[in-house]
């Protein structure tokens, strides 16, 4: 029991891990900045690409510059030779969409893929499409707007809105389910093979881990993300006073702020995820 229930817990915490060290990443190359999405999109986008070309050993990586306007990310093969430049977008607004697609169809990124969250490349696209003065065309990163904005809203400490938490449940319960269900397997396939359980009992116990780590995860993330904002705006508070603002000036209580709706995150994430397992438990 204590296992099952270490790996409904693994499975629910494991997408908060995550998105931590995407928040640490996009901080660090970016400070607070307002449009901290773009950067946390470039981030996602290199893990993505990297896990999907791990047996081919084609790895991207970020530009030096955090402004560069031709191409945000590189790609290269294991001979170190460059095989792409990647121009990475992510707007939402009418203003941006216009904008991307007009500097596509005046060549801008002629040497240059560009790919878009799922809904820039979708809008950008149908831009170009009515205007049918280029052949070239925004890919989809795959990666959703409501994700990118979601996880940088958690990393600036603001309060989600409800589409953020339903963004939020929604991935959180999919990489329980996911990882929680795949530790079962694992486990379940040994029980068997050792014959100390049936086929029949190992298919009911991965699902049912699925359905309690998607669960756990769902839960999981939306605490954490109310707890990142709800941080976050203490710590805003605290900043605008005399003593905050004595600390927030120093490197270390500057640091100290700034991780604040992170560590928060992640205990909240913990704390009910936990109560979460239990109830099932």
């Amino acid at each position: 029991m204590k296992r099952k229930k270490s790996s409904r817990m693994l499975g629910g915490l494991s997408n908060e891990a995550y998105e931590a060290s995407v928040i640490t990443r996009a901080l660090e190359r970016a400070g607070q900045c307002p449009q901290l999405k773009g950067h946390v999109h470039e981030i996602l986008f290199c893990d993505k690409y990297n896990i999907s070309n791990v047996l081919n050993s084609n790895s991207a990586h970020l530009t030096k510059s955090t402004t560069a306007t031709m191409k945000d990310v590189i790609a290269t093969n294991s001979n170190g030779q460059i095989t792409m430049h990647g121009q990475l977008k992510d707007t939402i607004s009418n203003s941006g969409i216009r904008k991307t697609a007009k500097q596509i169809i005046n060549g801008k990124y002629n040497k240059t893929t560009v790919y878009g969250t799922e809904e820039t490349a979708r809008e950008v696209n149908r831009v170009l499409d009515a205007a049918g003065k280029t052949t070239q065309r925004v890919k989809s990163s795959g990666i959703s707007s409501k994700t990118t904005s979601r996880i940088a809203s958690k990393g600036l400490g603001k309060m989600p809105t409800l589409a953020n938490l339903g963004n939020a449940a929604k991935t959180g319960g999919m990489a329980g389910a996911v990882v929680s269900g795949g530790i079962e397997a694992v486990s379940s396939i040994y029980d068997v093979i050792e014959g100390n359980k049936k086929w029949d009992d190992a298919v009911i116990d991965v699902a049912g881990a699925t359905a309690k780590g998607g669960i756990t995860g769902a839960g999981s993330a939306a605490a954490g993300s109310l707890a990142a904002g709800a941080t976050g705006t203490v710590v805003t508070a605290i900043a605008s006073t005399t003593i905050g603002g004595a600390i927030a000036g120093t490197t270390c209580g500057a640091l100290a702020l700034g991780a604040a709706p992170i560590v928060a995150s992640i205990g909240a994430a913990f704390f009910v995820g936990s109560a979460i397992s239990s109830i099932f438990d």
